[in-house]
């Protein structure tokens, strides 16, 4: 597999408040229109290790910065074309943060040749998040929460975006804090008329919309605490729990 390293901050939505001087849109895109649009099937092969070992979860310390290991496989017809830029869109607990991405010159410079080739797998090492920096939003974020990553091309035809996207929860901190994660129970999901959050006793629970927004809070929570989703508009939510330190996040989607 061929390596290539991709350092970038993101950017969201003005309206989401809560994170928006987090993220910084870094990365030139070439925006030539190719005359022919290629076709191509980017597969997403997931997250790996060091070691090149694939993984469902990545645990780090609360000082470790966040940086994923993804995979990517172009199965073809065709090879990226001149001009084209492959994107990567990033989004944390299902809130798009905004794209970053190559464009076909970057990638054909990679010191292990080109990276457009069909049927060529290779990692990329995407550097997201500083510790200072997830510190700053532990908040909203918490320190267990997931992170997906869809990959596609700009101009070129996509024949199979159904293998695009990969997500990876992401565990910082403590066993304690996993732990933590692991104990807490938010249902149904989705939900209809009313969310549960089981064994967050004296927690203090809050939920937020997908900008950002309270929509309910909860200081001391019970043992079986019950939450009222009768008023809320369908769509997903993030259920943050706050016990001492540790900080969980839980995202539900509320059908009608």
């Amino acid at each position: 597999m061929y390596f290539c390293k991709l350092y970038f901050n993101l950017f969201i939505n003005q309206n989401q408040n809560i994170m928006k001087k987090l993220f910084t849109f870094f990365s030139a895109m070439v925006t030539v229109v190719a005359l022919n649009a290629q076709s191509v099937d980017y597969e997403n092969l997931g997250f790996y290790d060091e070691e090149q070992n694939q993984i469902e979860e990545l645990r780090i310390g609360m000082g470790d910065d966040l940086s994923l290991n993804i995979g990517v496989l172009n199965n073809g017809p065709d090879a990226l074309a001149t001009g084209d830029s492959l994107l990567l869109n990033v989004a944390i607990n299902g809130m798009g943060l905004g794209y970053a991405g190559w464009s076909t010159a970057e990638l054909a410079s990679n010191p292990g040749g080109s990276l457009v080739e069909v049927g060529t797998p290779w990692i990329a090492t995407l550097g997201l998040f500083s510790a200072d920096e997830m510190d700053q939003y532990v908040d909203y974020i918490g320190t267990d929460f997931e992170v997906c990553i869809n990959i596609t091309a700009k101009i070129a035809n996509d024949v199979d975006p159904t293998n695009n996207e990969a997500c990876i929860h992401v565990y910082r901190g403590t066993v304690g804090i996993n732990d933590l994660a692991g104990e807490i129970n938010v249902y149904p999901n989705p939900a209809t008329d009313v969310i549960n959050v089981a064994n967050a006793e004296g927690a203090q629970i809050s939920v937020f919309d997908i900008n950002g927004r309270m929509i309910s809070n909860i200081e001391s929570a019970s043992s079986n605490q019950t939450i009222d989703a009768s008023g809320l508009a369908k769509g997903m939510y993030i259920v943050r729990i706050v016990d001492g330190n540790n900080v969980v996040t839980k995202k539900v989607n509320v059908v009608k």
